[in-house]
This record gives structure tokens, C-alpha cells and sequence, in this order.
């Protein structure tokens, strides 16, 4: 074998591609390039621009020995003359722009607390900014001094915290305009209320834009569509949503808006939709109503860092919608017809888009992950999906020194007769004859996916000589609104035996498996999975619980969605009223049961599935004489595994594989 297994400090030479977006004259498209930087245990991003026949050049740059600098969200101004840029250069994100033939870059915005998302007019002569918190120019002094200033945190909301954000302060998330001559700012919204993702009429006359002034938004976030008259400085309300919306598009006849989202309420992880709205009328249809999957990318993988956010766009005529979709353990291109008729895929199989623009109505530039490849920036023929060519090939030298272990995709019967999809990968160096130890991978959610991506870790594993099995459970997304919503009032139920089942039909069909070296691991849902197999069975020899849940009780009131996340998830479960139920399903209540060796790996930060549910799993496991260690990382939060700083990564690894291969024979 020629090639080398692949290392974990190899996560540290991946380049990963994003956010790809045409220019207005559609010869060329700018992209976010983002690498890893371990000496400042951190990242880095820049913008690249090619043209359509992969001759590409570096747009920005910018070196801080204090800083690591992320360039991001490049927006073509309309004319295509410059580009608009987000960046942290002065500490905090701000817009920058930039004249295509070089220069330098120009600051516009100047705001303390940074921009969070923005968009031009269709003229180029404003921008429409979201800004969070009382706005404050970065020239304008303190009103007090800094000694005076408290650092007790006062909480009164009931959503007073994020995993990643912290604690919420009171600052509020509001849409302004800003004016590129006269460098000033018009706020649109405001009171004590959200909005966010601003979008320009083509006319230029009308801003819509996403939030809610609901009472119970606290309790139930329903947002609502807003629609801004420049002229008369006037808001309506346009559409007041009953679920999640995102990813407003603006037809370029003006006719025609469409969302990403659903009318189920907040409570639903069901599939996404293209919802339709009549500008003049507002009358709402779903597109996708009989396409039975989501829209957007749910497959999860480690090796990706794409910044780019769920798109649905607009052919020239008004007449079609494209959007990705996740199919099985794909992600892919679709079109939706204003009447309703989605297309067959328009990209290709076995491989998942991570964010993609249209060239024209013709072809369209993607940013193509497969299990061999983060992600490359290719244009597509959208008349034939065979006709694919590469624009970027950043990681080609790291490809070319180490092994990929290719996933074999297989489907399977659970114990009720479902369909359920998996994919087994075989170690490096595998010999035919030879038994080798197998680790069951659980995928977190559960509402996400595993499929053809990159996995670093599993590559890891393999590479250090194991089988590595991964499948999708009911609960998972890519096969229809039934399937992931299966395991609502069943946690722990038939997903536990999709689970088994798939791991029983590996070692009945392949023979290089060593029955008596099983491993098993899982973050998030995969963890609190992985914590009820190890109540439950003693056929793993060593297990690694990550980012895990072990009480739904005390989950409730602990996590940044606890208090509407169980109930929606357990059937309704109330705190109160259905203590045994929601204890029932807690692999707490089964500790005694435990005798498998088992890891816990926990960020302090987290506050999706906080520290306190891996505190309780260690006390529990070690009071009761079970062989474990509680491994905790700082300043880091529920996507550690995903984004977390690159030596923080790399030890979690360490102590992954250290954890199994000290307990393999």
C-alpha cells in the first residue's frame, strides 16, 4: 500500500471551501477559503475569486499577529465592480469593501458591536445591515467609566441562554440601513423584539425581513415575515409564521417571495419546505408539500467549516426555485416550479452540496463534499449531472499521501421490518482472512444525518485498524417527514433497536468483523444512545460517551432548549406532571446496570447538553465501581468536534482512540 493512513494532525492541513458566490456578470465566482491555524489554536478564512474555468486568484488578505483574521460572506456589489465583505480585522465584524482589480480594502461599517448579516440594494447605494444591541458607533466614548459597570448578570427572559453565544444580555437584534455616500445609518425596527435576514424588492422600494413581536415568543418562537415601505418609512406585517422560516427570496420580477420553513410550530422536525407567498396577496402555498423530504444539508460530518447558510434561488424567468435537499446520505440540487413540480436531482449522487449559486439558469457552481473530499468548488450542467468540472482542488496534496477507507453502503430490516441505511468502512490495511475490532458510531440529533462526506474521525479510526460502522436510525433526516419524526415518544424504543440491528447485520454479512472487539460511541443523541446501550448490553468492550445527556429531568431546566425540547421530544412530557416518565428514559435510572468501561467527554461551555448530565453520568458510573474517566475541555461548547479550537480537537482524539485501543486485544 502506497499511501499512508491518515493522522490526526492531518484535521490541521485541510482546507476547507465555502460560500461560493457568481458575479452579476456571471463570468467568475468568489469563495471562502478557511484552513486551520494550531499555533494560534484557531482559524482563518479568506476570500478566493475564480473564474468559470478554475483560474483563481487570492482577493483578500490580512495579516494580526493579535487576530486570527476571518474574511467571509463575499456579496458582489450589483454593478460587479467591487466586492463587500465581512471581517474581523479591528476585533469585531464589520463590512469591508473591495474593487475587484485589487487595491485596498475599504472599511465601511463602523459599529462596536459588530454587522451580523447583510445584503446590498439593487442601486449599490445602501446596505442593509442586523445589529445587535444598542447601537454604538466604535469612535464614540463610554458614557461611564469602566470600574463603574457591573458584571452581575440580571436574567428575566426565559430563552437567557445559547450554546456558543453564552448568556444573552438584553440587547436586541435589529435591521439598518446604511448609506455608502454619506457613511450613515437608518434604523428600521426596534423595541424588544428579534429581526433578521433583511432582503431589498428588486425595485429597491420595499425591505422584508424575519422576527416577531408576539407575547409568547418566549415560550413559542413563531416568526413573522415584515415588509418595510422605503418611501413612506412605514412597516406591516406581511405574514405571521406558525413555524421556522429562514432564507428569504425575492423573485427578480418582484412578484414573489419564498422561505425555507414549515407551518407546524416551533415544536417540529419534520421536513423543511419552499413556502410561496404572493407579494401582492400574500397568499401562502407550499411547494414541497409532496416532496417528501428536507430541504438544506442535515449531513454531518467533521470535516467542514462551509459559512455559508441555506439558499433558495430564483431562476431569470421567476418561474423556478432551486434548493438542496437531503436525500438518504445525500445533498442535493433540486428546481421547484411557482406550480409546484420539483425536478429530478440536478447533481450528483453519493456526494453532498454544502452551499452552491446559480451561473444561469444553465449551470450552477457547488461546493461538492464526498466521503474522499471536504469539499471542492465545481460548476455543474444543470441538463446533465454527469457533466461536472473542477474549479479548486485545495486539498490535492494531502490526498495524494494518505489512505481513505471507502464507506460501503448497505441497507437493512430492524426488528419491526423498516428499511434502514448504514455504511461500513474497512480498516487500513485490511487483509482478507483477518478479524478486525469494529466501532459502532452514533450520529447526534437524532434530526441529522450520517452520509457521503469526509469524516476525519471515522477515517481515524479505521486508519488505526478498525472496522467502523455508522447508520441512520429512524429519527434521522433524508427519508420523509414519517421517519424523523418516528422517534418523538420513543427514545431509547425502535431507534435502540434500528441501532442493534444494523450492528447485528455486520456481523452477520461481514466475516472480518471480531465478534468479541466491539467499540461504541456517539455524541449528543449519539451520546445519551450510546449511555442507554451501555444500560442495556455488555457486548461492547469499551464505550466513549461525548457531549451526552443522562437526565431528561434535570435536562429541562438546564439547557439553552431543555424547557420545550423535552416536551416536544417525550410526547408531550411536562416537568411536573410526568417525572417517572421523563425518568424512565434516563439512563441514570439504570447506572447499576452499567459494567462496560466507559469515557466521558464534555466541553464546560456546553449549554446545549450542559456539563451537569456528564457530571451526573461520571458520579453515578464511578460511585457504583464502573471503570471510567471524565475528560473536560474548556472554553469550548457543544461542537467541539466540529469547530473547536484545533488543539482541543486534537486531544479529544487522542484520548478517543487512546480509550478503545487500551482495551483492544
Amino acid at each position: 500500500m502506497t499511501k499512508r493512513p491518515i493522522t490526526a494532525e492531518d484535521l490541521c492541513r485541510f482546507k476547507f471551501v465555502g460560500d461560493p458566490t457568481v458575479s452579476p456578470t456571471k463570468d467568475k465566482a468568489a469563495y471562502v477559503l478557511t484552513h486551520m491555524d494550531k499555533e494560534k489554536d484557531g482559524y482563518y478564512s479568506s476570500i478566493f475569486i475564480t473564474d468559470l474555468k478554475g483560474e483563481g486568484r487570492q482577493f483578500t488578505s490580512h495579516y494580526s499577529k493579535d487576530l486570527l483574521i476571518k474574511d467571509t460572506s463575499p456579496n458582489w456589489s450589483p454593478d460587479g465592480n467591487t466586492l463587500a465583505f465581512r471581517s474581523n480585522r479591528t476585533g469585531k465584524n464589520q463590512v469591508w469593501l473591495l474593487h475587484i482589480d485589487g487595491g485596498e480594502a475599504v472599511q465601511l461599517t463602523d459599529v462596536k458591536q459588530g454587522i451580523s448579516d447583510f445584503v446590498w440594494s439593487p442601486d449599490g447605494k445602501q446596505l442593509a445591515l442586523t445589529i445587535s444591541g444598542e447601537f454604538k458607533l466604535t469612535s464614540e466614548k463610554e458614557t461611564e467609566e469602566t470600574e463603574d459597570k457591573s458584571d452581575v448578570k440580571v436574567i428575566t427572559r426565559l430563552r437567557y441562554k445559547g450554546d456558543g453565544v453564552g448568556i444573552y444580555n438584553d440587547h436586541r437584534k435589529h435591521v439598518y440601513l446604511y448609506d455608502l455616500e454619506t457613511k450613515s445609518y437608518t434604523q428600521i425596527t426596534e423595541g424588544e423584539h428579534d429581526f433578521s435576514q433583511p432582503r431589498f424588492t428588486p425595485d429597491g422600494k420595499t425591505l422584508f425581513y424575519l422576527g416577531t413581536k408576539a407575547e409568547d415568543k418566549e415560550w413559542g418562537y413563531l416568526p413573522a415575515i415584515w415588509k418595510f415601505d422605503l418611501a413612506s418609512k412605514s412597516e406591516s406585517l406581511f405574514y405571521q409564521g406558525n413555524g421556522y422560516m429562514m432564507s428569504p427570496s425575492i423573485s427578480p420580477d418582484g412578484k414573489w417571495l419564498a422561505v425555507a420553513g414549515h407551518t407546524r410550530g416551533e415544536r417540529s422536525q419534520g421536513n423543511a419546505n419552499v413556502l410561496l407567498f404572493s407579494i401582492e396577496s400574500g397568499k401562502l402555498t407550499n411547494l414541497t408539500e409532496s416532496f417528501d423530504y428536507t430541504v438544506g444539508n442535515l449531513v454531518g460530518v467533521d470535516a467542514k467549516y462551509d459559512p455559508a447558510e441555506l439558499q433558495l434561488i430564483w431562476n431569470s424567468t421567476s418561474s423556478t426555485i432551486y434548493f438542496s435537499a437531503t436525500i438518504g446520505g445525500d445533498c442535493q440540487l433540486f428546481t421547484v416550479s411557482i406550480e409546484g413540480e420539483v425536478s429530478k436531482s440536478l447533481s450528483p449522487s453519493d456526494a453532498s452540496i454544502t452551499s452552491y449559486d446559480l451561473v444561469n439558469d444553465d449551470q450552477a457552481v457547488l461546493v461538492l463534499a464526498t466521503p474522499y473530499s471536504t469539499g471542492d468548488l465545481l460548476t455543474q450542467d444543470l441538463n446533465n449531472v454527469k457533466n461536472v468540472v473542477k474549479l479548486t482542488d485545495w486539498n490535492k496534496e494531502l490526498y495524494s499521501e494518505v489512505h481513505l477507507s471507502s464507506p460501503e453502503n448497505f441497507h437493512y430490516k430492524s426488528t419491526d421490518g423498516l428499511d434502514i441505511e448504514g455504511w461500513i468502512m474497512k480498516p487500513y490495511g485490511y487483509q482478507e482472512g483477518e478479524k478486525y475490532p469494529l466501532i459502532l458510531q452514533i450520529h447526534g440529533g437524532p434530526a441529522t444525518a450520517y452520509g457521503n462526506g469526509l469524516h476525519h474521525e471515522m477515517q481515524l479510526m479505521a486508519s488505526k485498524g478498525y472496522v467502523v460502522l455508522y447508520t441512520n436510525p429512524r429519527g434521522s433526516h433524508g427519508y420523509g417527514h414519517d421517519f424523523v419524526n418516528a422517534v418523538i415518544g420513543d427514545y431509547g424504543g425502535m431507534d435502540y433497536e434500528d441501532i442493534m440491528a444494523g450492528l447485528d447485520h455486520a456481523l452477520a454479512n461481514y466475516n472480518y468483523i471480531d465478534h468479541d472487539q466491539l467499540f461504541v460511541t456517539g455524541g449528543s443523541y449519539g451520546g445519551y444512545m450510546t449511555n442507554v446501550i451501555v444500560t442495556r448490553t455488555n457486548r461492547f468492550k469499551a464505550a466513549v460517551t461525548q457531549r451526552s445527556i443522562c437526565n431528561w429531568h434535570s435536562f429541562y431546566g438546564t439547557s439553552d432548549i431543555g424547557f420545550f425540547f423535552t416536551e416536544w421530544q417525550h410526547g408531550h412530557a411536562d416537568l411536573w406532571d410526568d417525572v417517572e416518565k421523563l425518568l424512565k428514559i434516563s439512563p441514570l435510572t439504570y447506572a447499576r446496570n452499567v459494567k462496560t468501561p466507559t469515557l466521558i467527554l464534555h466541553s464546560e461551555q456546553d449549554l446545549r447538553c450542559p456539563m451537569e448530565q456528564a457530571e451526573q453520568w461520571y458520579i453515578a458510573l464511578k460511585r457504583l465501581g464502573v471503570e471510567t474517566k471524565f475528560v473536560r475541555f474548556p472554553d469550548e461548547n457543544h461542537d467541539l468536534s466540529r469547530s473547536g479550537k484545533p488543539k482541543h480537537r486534537l486531544e479529544r482524539l487522542k484520548h478517543l482512540i487512546d480509550w478503545f485501543e487500551d482495551r483492544r486485544k
